[in-house]
């Protein structure tokens, strides 16, 4: 199996989403929800069949969706084989096993394939730098596996620019984790957090979720 750099083009489900976030559906009611980046995760297609107004955002969409969905299922292979070896460095309790989260995000990748192919309006090309929606567009933003984790890729300027964005189209920004890859708190989520502390209310949340040993906190942001 090859190395992949990352950032992962990966699939999540929808439940890992609802507990990630913390996520009720009597909540999501009436809120329009944008997810990003999205990857091939199933939260936008399994609440979008529910009813709710979300969209998805992603750099790599565009593509077609058997080029996505051949990348997701390759890049879940390979992060498999990856955690088997290192799978003493994780909490397997969403999760029993490596291979019952490569059978659920398979799934997921599957859903998502479907739908980006029957409803490509609800998925957006976009650069978490530079989103491509107006201002106060959604009502909540969710933001799963990039900005913090990647800190030794992303520099500070990424996560400057990405956060300025994700504020100013949505009333609330989710993100989560707020850890590195090696579980440590990311350096930027309190730099970062303490330098623009006069722009929006910013508070972490305990979740019920807890893959990455130390991962089980979320950051969220509010407009004033």
């Amino acid at each position: 199996m090859p190395v992949i750099e990352g950032p992962l083009f990966t699939a999540r489900t929808c439940q890992e989403y609802m507990k990630m976030f913390d996520l009720r559906i009597n909540e999501l009611e009436g809120l329009r929800i944008l997810d990003c980046p999205a990857g091939a995760s199933s939260f936008i297609p399994l609440m979008a069949e529910r009813g709710l107004e979300v969209r998805a955002c992603d750099i790599m969409y565009g593509e077609e969706a058997d080029t996505l969905g051949n990348m997701c299922r390759e890049h879940l292979m390979a992060l498999t084989d990856a955690l088997k070896r290192i799978r003493n460095h994780f909490v397997w309790r969403f999760y029993s096993s490596p291979e019952e989260m490569l059978e659920k995000r398979l799934d997921a990748c599957r859903c998502f394939e479907e739908s980006y192919r029957e409803r490509p309006e609800l998925y957006v090309r976009g650069d978490l730098r530079d989103l491509p929606f107006g201002d106060d567009e959604f009502d909540l933003l969710l933001s799963s596996h990039l900005l913090f984790i990647y800190d030794h890729r992303l520099d500070r300027e990424f996560h400057e620019r990405a956060i300025s964005e994700m504020i100013r189209v949505s009333s609330e920004v989710r993100i989560y984790p707020i850890v590195k890859e090696n579980g440590k708190l990311s350096d930027y989520a309190e730099s970062i957090l303490e330098d623009r502390r006069d722009e929006f209310d910013a508070f972490t949340v305990t979740v019920d979720y807890e893959f990455r040993r130390g991962g089980n906190m979320m950051l969220v942001l509010k407009k004033r």
